[in-house]
């Protein structure tokens, strides 16, 4: 069992490597009196090929995650979901494009809980029959999603966006893909990405940590594993322009959206890098393009941005990105106010360390959350990253560094898509 305390944080956690080659991670919380249980596999929407040390190469169809995340769920004992409630404990499980989680919470004694948990996520038990009946139910909620404006403006933002890389794909797949998923398909995902040896668990309770691991290994002890496949995801060359420079489409809604989105290109290996300058990046919009501006005000009062006005930065492994998304009519005016106002964009040393504060204020707030902090711990260890170390990453941030990164905005490397309204 290995021990690590941060001192700045105050916060104490305990690794230990079970029989079956799970990693657990229990994030000690004396005095507290419920728990949070988090298993995760770094399977996800964007791992649409993954590769074996043989050189065999095995395409993931989209969609195949998040199928395989509903499938798990299925049980020849009954219903997992009324079990973990009659065990006094919530469950629910996630997919996002870089992993699936599955988790609980409960305030009772967490033996029964965790033991379930481990128990369904260690064996993939799914019938033809089945498998038809869940393409039907994804298929059904694909199109529902599809005429949510919201969430179809970001699906057309990152398809226009993207060459090649997954993230043009929803994650639940497309019709295609979900109807091209079969019982052999799901089974192979399942013994790719499942095994212990590939998943993390986490759990963040008041409970003894060796008590939490002799839970672990006494669970998994009684299981048989086949050998870990070793795979990796096969690495994307995505081409530097967009998709598609312009692209509009139509639903049944009243306000009319738009997205203006920047492709950014650049070369940082490692996490801590990308991460540093997404912050560095974030910071100099926000002075920008929020009420620090003093400007900002008179932008609403002339109706050049509207409450629904935001944007994104994401930097990750072989991609990035600066969204911009308003509600407006006039999608070319909002383009040219952009790139003139990035242009111009600007941020002081005052108005740096003041965000820098507030941000290291909401890191030191969200661990009082259990499962954000486990999930923020799964994503910075699938990441290669410390955990702690991430939460002060912004701390680093000067001047420089965000004049170096402003660099990487390319103004004719974008992609303006807008949602107008359907004509009945």
């Amino acid at each position: 069992m290995n021990k690590i305390t941060n001192q700045r944080f105050n916060e104490t956690i305990y690794e230990h490597i079970v029989s079956s080659g799970l990693k657990v991670v229990v994030i000690h919380k004396p005095g507290y009196i419920g728990s949070s249980a988090l298993i995760a596999t770094p399977f996800g929407g964007m791992h649409t090929k993954l590769q074996d040390k043989e050189g065999n190469v095995f395409d993931i169809l989209p969609g195949s995650a998040h199928f395989l995340e509903h499938k798990l769920f299925e049980s020849e004992e009954g219903d997992i979901m009324t079990a973990f409630t009659e065990a006094g404990a919530s469950v629910n499980a996630f997919t996002s494009y870089e992993e699936t989680v599955y988790y609980f919470s409960t305030s009772n004694d967490i033996e029964v809980p965790l033991n379930m948990l481990l128990d369904f996520v260690s064996k993939i038990k799914i019938s033809e029959e089945s498998v038809e009946k869940e393409r039907g139910i994804i298929i059904q909620e694909l199109r529902m999603y599809a005429q949510m404006p919201d969430s179809r403006l970001v699906y057309e933002t990152y398809r226009s966006l993207f060459v090649e890389h997954p993230f043009s794909n929803d994650i639940g797949g497309c019709e295609e893909s979900v109807n091209a998923i079969t019982k052999e398909h799901l089974e192979m995902c399942y013994r790719l990405n499942y095994h212990p040896q590939r998943m993390l668990m986490v759990v963040a309770t008041g409970e003894q940590p060796q008590r939490i691991f002799d839970l672990v290994e006494k669970n998994h002890a009684a299981k048989k594993f086949d050998p870990v496949p070793m795979v990796e995801s096969v690495k994307i060359n995505e081409p530097n322009h967009v998709y598609r420079t312009n692209h509009e489409f139509t639903l049944d809604v009243q306000s009319l959206k738009s997205t203006v989105t920047y492709k950014l290109i650049h070369n940082l290996k490692k996490e801590s890098e990308r991460k540093k300058g997404e912050w560095a990046l974030r910071l100099l919009i926000e002075s920008t393009f929020s009420p620090l501006n003093p400007v900002y005000q008179d932008w609403m009062d002339k109706g050049i941005i509207s409450d629904f006005f935001g944007f994104e930065v994401d930097l990750g492994e072989g991609y990035g990105l600066l969204m911009f998304y308003n509600e407006t009519e006039q999608s070319d005016d909002f383009e040219k106010f952009l790139d003139k106002e990035i242009v111009l964009s600007s941020i002081s040393e005052a108005t740096l360390e003041q965000l820098k504060r507030r941000y290291l204020g909401q890191a030191f707030r969200s661990l009082n959350d259990l499962e954000d902090m486990a999930i923020s711990f799964i994503r910075a260890t699938f990441a290669h990253a410390d955990f702690f170390e991430s939460l002060t990453w912004v701390e680093d941030i000067t001047l420089e560094d965000i004049e170096e990164i402003r660099n990487l905005i390319d103004l004719n490397n974008k992609c303006v898509v807008s949602l107008k309204k359907s004509k009945n």
